[in-house]
């Protein structure tokens, strides 16, 4: 077993320890507080798996600011996935691995202009590389886009060093239950 997979293990039962739902709602106060969020016209959200923060909150909170709110649809298997636009959470279905995506009637995001991308992760460290589920999903998205990339995370899954591979890209910010940290 490889030390990202180990690493992802641990962390993943440390977080279902911790994952509570009034925390979630004070990380997703700290995003909608924050400047680049009030600032973004667009906001590409992801649907929350059991234990991930749940972002439910901050959508609605998006979608009644008027601002355009958009979610992945993983396009194949090796890691491909694109951004769709919803107007409100019931637009979404249940997609590749289990989780919600938007329906395939959905209008595809080709401007990323004034963006804001919320990025799932297991785990942060404080350079802004992640811990995700090793599927690169994510990385390859960002690597191809110019926006601003912001990881939730609780404090206490925030690590010194994640091992990051030269193809991970980190975020710009992290936000927390204790607030928002620039990275890098």
């Amino acid at each position: 077993m490889s030390v990202k997979s180990e690493l992802r293990k641990e962390l993943k039962l440390k977080r279902k320890l911790i994952h509570s739902l009034q925390t979630d709602n004070k990380i997703c106060e700290n995003l909608i507080c924050s400047d680049m969020y009030i600032h973004a016209k667009q906001i590409l959200f992801y649907a929350a798996l059991d234990d991930e923060i749940n972002v439910d909150s901050c959508v609605n909170n998006a979608l009644s600011l008027g601002k355009k709110v958009a979610f992945p649809r993983c396009s194949d298997d090796k890691g491909n996935m694109k951004f769709y636009y919803i107007n409100s959470l019931n637009d979404l279905e249940e997609g590749f691995f289990g989780v919600r995506e938007p329906n395939e009637n959905a209008c595809q995001v080709t401007d990323f202009s004034d963006t804001v991308c919320i990025v799932p992760a297991i785990s942060y460290d404080l350079l802004g590389y992640r811990l995700g589920y090793g599927k690169g999903y994510y990385d390859r998205f960002l690597q191809n886009c110019s926006l601003i990339s912001v990881g939730l995370c609780y404090n206490k899954l925030i690590s010194d060093k994640i091992p990051a591979d030269k193809h991970d890209v980190p975020v710009n910010y992290i936000i927390t239950e204790s607030g928002v940290s620039t990275v890098g």
